[in-house]
């Protein structure tokens, strides 16, 4: 069987799953909040996150988890997220809204000084994040790392 027959055939199979997928199973981040701290960073002066596939991977997981629950919680969260990265300082954000743009949920975290803390933090580098809705709500989860 030639190559092109094989690729031909499993590309229909290829965009049904991709299609079936959310973006953050394939580690990508929600670019709009990441676009929203970003402008928040560069108001006080701070340099922007850069986007991280694993850690894009661990929020889509753990929003997953909690929309799935509906039970909003941090847990074991460092040994969660040491599982995708290896880096000196971790952090994570997180919320729910029965409304959730990316601006609503960057204003909540401000508003809220641990939050707030996290996420104008000079130490963070790298970033993953990911929304699931589940009934009507929105949960978020933002994972921070340092450099290395």
């Amino acid at each position: 069987m030639r190559v092109a027959s094989v690729l031909r055939g499993s590309l229909p199979a290829l965009l049904l799953v991709i299609a079936l997928c959310p973006a953050a199973a394939f580690g990508r981040s929600d670019s709009s909040i990441i676009r929203a701290m970003n402008s928040v960073r560069a108001q006080h002066a701070l340099p922007r996150l850069r986007a991280n596939h694993r850690l894009a991977r661990a929020a889509d997981a753990h929003s997953a988890t909690m929309a799935r629950t509906r039970v909003m919680s941090h847990g074991a969260f460092e040994r969660r997220l040491r599982r995708y990265v290896r880096s000196r300082v971790i952090g994570e954000n997180l919320a729910w809204s029965n409304r959730c743009n990316a601006r609503r949920v960057v204003q909540m975290w401000l508003a809220s000084a641990p939050h707030r803390r996290i996420m104008l933090s000079r130490r963070f580098k790298r970033v993953g994040v990911a929304r699931r809705a589940s009934s009507g709500l929105c949960f978020v989860t933002a994972d921070f790392a340092s450099a290395r």
